[in-house]
């Protein structure tokens, strides 16, 4: 299984980061291939609806110079992706929602790409937004027809800066969530 994990934080070292660093590694102990995309490396512009993919139908966006593309490439290579994001103001950093909405206009419009594909969330809040954010992830995925993994409680974390693991229930979530991204690898 190739698993790809799309962080959506703005920070390069932070709760969101250091929970996909604790995913690779679990992940990567099970056997499953894993790549990491920080976006904040990314300069993502907004979809200006020029409804080019939509009449190519190609899967592709008109825009070429912000690595949407490249990115869509790789979510349409891998098996499992992972969307993980912090909640600002009640929601999923810009740059998560900017590369988003592209990927989601682009992929219904064009190849559907992801239908199929396997997809979970972790979302990371000190205060609120966390439950939100999560909800907001997993409603695009079942957008692009993937198939969501779950698990009980949430990967939805109330944390501050790297206290994460203080977190009982968003701790037990993310082991579940992994004992079954790895109980599907075993069958795939």
């Amino acid at each position: 299984m190739r698993a790809l994990i799309l962080n959506g934080s703005a920070r390069p070292i932070g709760s969101t980061g250091n929970i996909v660093g604790d995913i690779i590694e679990e992940l990567e102990k099970g056997g499953v291939e894993t790549l990491h995309v920080p976006l904040y490396e990314y300069h993502f512009t907004p979809c200006n609806a020029c409804r080019t993919c939509e009449m190519r139908g190609d899967g592709m966006c008109a825009d070429v110079t912000d690595g949407t593309n490249e990115i869509l490439d790789v979510m349409r290579q891998a098996d499992l992706i992972i969307l993980a994001a912090p909640g600002y103001a009640g929601g999923a950093p810009g740059v998560m929602k900017l590369f988003l909405e592209k990927a989601a206009f682009v992929l219904s419009k064009g190849d559907r790409g992801l239908h199929g594909k396997y997809g979970a969330v972790v979302s990371v809040a000190e205060h609120d937004g966390a439950d939100a954010t999560y909800n907001e992830l997993v409603y695009w995925m079942l957008h692009s027809e993937m198939l969501v993994i779950g698990s009980c409680p949430l990967t939805s974390f109330k944390t501050g800066f790297d206290d994460y693991r203080k977190d009982v229930f968003g701790m037990k979530g993310l082991k579940n969530l992994i004992s079954h991204i790895l109980e599907i690898a075993d069958k795939e």
